[in-house]
């Protein structure tokens, strides 16, 4: 895959970049007027009409990935599909490799849909106002357990039938310890929620989750993100996630009405635990959000589907982020909450307060925030090591 971009010194000029390849290099070097340039790490081309479709030609149209500048200049009138075609391609392209399922593929409604437990579990978690992302995790908990324990009834499953169940998890299937609280929460639900046993009787102590402390970009690293995004749509959601700290979910149905210019702040409606909460809206990102809104005008949501007006899947975003870290060159692992890990972080490092810290991110406890504290450069950079005085 090719990126090509209108070079920021001179807007005459195309720079074309690609991973080091001398079959790529020897197909550069048919372009009328090409360079390499040191200084930049990539070929530089006139930025002409006839250069674009060479370049297309020489290395496939599938295989190229153009910055939403290049595409805007020379199809002025373009649908907003073919732009995010164009600026986001897949990959692998069609017929040249796996082939993946569409993002919002269904599978076939599965034949537990009908059972008892479930049918249950979802008219409780209902009534009760659940979100739907915990009711599909409690159901494909519960769901492994009633296939586990099959004769047997989950109504006359024991506290020692069910240990063993954990047992078999840890050391059979491997999950973590986030995983495993889902399914004891579930089976937990189900017991005290569904049945209306007493609490007292299924209080199975949570595992203790292992202490790790997150992924941060440094100041370079985001800048290198932003820059290797084409899309001026992605390129603008990343800023908002990294200038707010938002989580996934919560960028992905931002509305439009949730933006308050006047009172510079962003309101966040229904977040995790569906609590509502605010965050910042600088001068900065506005200008962001100008020059994007002006392009796009999206009609509710802040970023929509170009073709439904529907937010965009969360499964999109992601695939678009990883693509773009990997064009940016950073090996670091983590998805886009990385934004956000580093959101927290830096606002730690300049001096803010943990406390607003804490009501940005919308933590209920304080310890949640408090794990940031471990991943401050400055502060740990300062300490004297003890070689120094050798």
């Amino acid at each position: 895959m090719i990126t090509i971009r209108i070079d920021e010194k001179d807007a005459s000029l195309l720079t074309i970049s690609f991973a080091e390849d001398p079959i790529g290099n020897d197909l550069v070097r048919q372009i009328p007027g090409r360079r390499w340039s040191y200084f930049r790490r990539c070929w530089l081309v006139p930025n002409t009409r006839q250069a674009i479709v060479q370049i297309g030609q020489l290395f496939g149209k599938a295989y190229c990935r153009f910055d939403e500048a290049v595409v805007r200049l020379y199809k002025p009138s373009i649908r907003a599909t073919e732009v995010e075609q164009a600026t986001n391609p897949a990959w692998p392209p069609a017929g040249k490799g796996l082939i993946r399922k569409a993002f919002r593929y269904v599978p076939p409604a599965s034949e537990y849909d009908q059972h008892t437990v479930i049918l249950a579990l979802y008219e409780v978690m209902r009534i009760q106002n659940y979100s739907q992302k915990t009711f599909k995790n409690y159901r494909q908990a519960l769901i492994a357990l009633i296939r586990h324990s099959h004769p047997q009834s989950l109504d006359e499953l024991t506290r020692a039938a069910y240990q063993k169940y954990l047992l078999f998890l840890v050391n059979k299937k491997r999950l973590s310890s986030a995983t495993l609280n889902v399914h004891i929460n579930a089976f937990k639900f189900y017991q005290e929620k569904v049945l209306q046993r007493d609490k007292e009787f299924f209080a199975i102590d949570l595992p203790r989750n292992p202490e790790t402390t997150p992924s941060v970009y440094s100041l370079s690293e985001v800048k290198a993100i932003f820059s290797a995004t084409t899309s001026l749509k992605y390129r603008t959601l990343f800023q908002v996630v990294y200038a707010t700290g938002l989580r996934l979910s919560e960028i992905a149905r931002l509305r439009l009405r949730d933006i308050d210019r006047e009172r510079a702040i962003i309101t966040v409606k229904a977040g995790k635990g569906r609590k509502d909460r605010v965050v910042m809206l600088s001068e900065k990102l506005q200008h962001y959000l100008y020059d994007y809104l002006r392009v796009y005008q999206p009609k509710t949501y802040l970023f929509e589907n170009a073709e439904t007006s529907e937010p965009l899947a969360n499964r999109t975003i992601q695939q678009v982020y990883s693509e773009t870290v990997r064009f940016a060159g950073i090996r670091k692992r983590g998805g886009i909450h990385t934004l956000r890990h580093s959101f927290a972080t830096h606002l730690l490092e300049a001096g803010t307060d943990i406390r607003y810290i804490q009501a940005l991110l919308g933590h209920t406890s304080i310890l949640t925030t408090m794990r940031y504290t471990h991943v401050t450069s400055n502060k740990i950079s300062a300490i004297k090591s003890p070689l120094d005085d050798l």
